[in-house]
């Protein structure tokens, strides 16, 4: 099977038509989503529209979770907070009960895959570093000892790490945009971002795991980021939100 992977869109909605467009273009079997639908750009409506008839699984974010009033804005950065407010604001009734009701990961699926936003132990952690990295594969080997690819988003930063036996220390792959999958390997995969890349690429970001062939890609399209910029400045949003958007970062 050939699974799309495509997380953090934040209503992005330039970004997530150029993705959903180059998806469309490739043999792809099923499109999965790891979450934050919305939170920081303009189109929070559209974003939501176009994903769910798509994906054949999503779970809820960190800002899905916040603009459907589930989670505490205390976690959020002066930035964020606004986004959040003015999306609550803005965004129709029917996307807010679609944020509402998103499931929370870890999410089982199929093919050994297990989809979920933060880490697998917990939502909205962030995992990236060798402390969340070495909790999510104990946390995989003592509730989900069956997977063997691990989705995740939530930092922008596309990464993979891969174990190749439980008493072996992880391997971190950057900077790699193909990766030979091995078997029996565990593996945790980032696609990036699709709304607001992080890592200095100002492209939007998402994978392409392929289980039969063994091989994970990470992919960049470009898309209308000015357009996207325009309709932060003209929502009113913060301006730090359409500046970031330029450097990636």
């Amino acid at each position: 099977m050939v699974y799309a992977i495509v997380s953090d869109i934040h209503s992005n909605h330039e970004a997530l038509a150029a993705v959903l467009g180059a998806i469309e273009r490739l043999p792809v079997d099923v499109l999965y989503c790891l979450g934050d639908l919305v939170g920081y750009n303009a189109d929070p409506d559209a974003c939501v529209q176009a994903i769910l008839p798509q994906a054949r699984a999503v779970v809820r974010g960190n800002h899905d979770k916040a603009v459907a009033g589930l989670l505490n804005l205390d976690w959020f950065n002066t930035t964020a907070k606004e986004a959040v407010l003015w999306t609550r604001r803005s965004a129709s009734a029917s996307t807010l009960e679609a944020a509402r009701k998103l499931p929370q990961g870890p999410l089982e699926v199929e093919d050994g895959i297990l989809l979920c936003h933060g880490t697998p132990y917990d939502e909205d952690v962030y995992l990236m570093d060798s402390v969340s990295i070495a909790e999510s594969y104990r946390f995989l080997v003592e509730n989900h000892p069956e997977t063997r690819f691990c989705l995740y988003g939530h930092t922008h930063y596309p990464q993979v790490v891969v174990r190749k036996g439980e008493r072996k220390k992880p391997e971190v792959l950057r900077g790699q945009e193909e990766v030979r999958l091995e078997r029996g390997a565990t593996y945790l995969i980032n696609p990036g971002s699709v709304g607001q890349p992080r890592d200095g690429i100002a492209l939007a970001s998402f994978g392409i795991l392929d289980t039969k062939r063994l091989v994970y890609r990470n992919l960049r399209v470009a898309y209308g980021v000015q357009e996207t910029q325009r309709k932060i400045l003209q929502a009113g949003l913060p301006p730090e939100l359409a500046r970031r958007l330029s450097e990636g970062r």
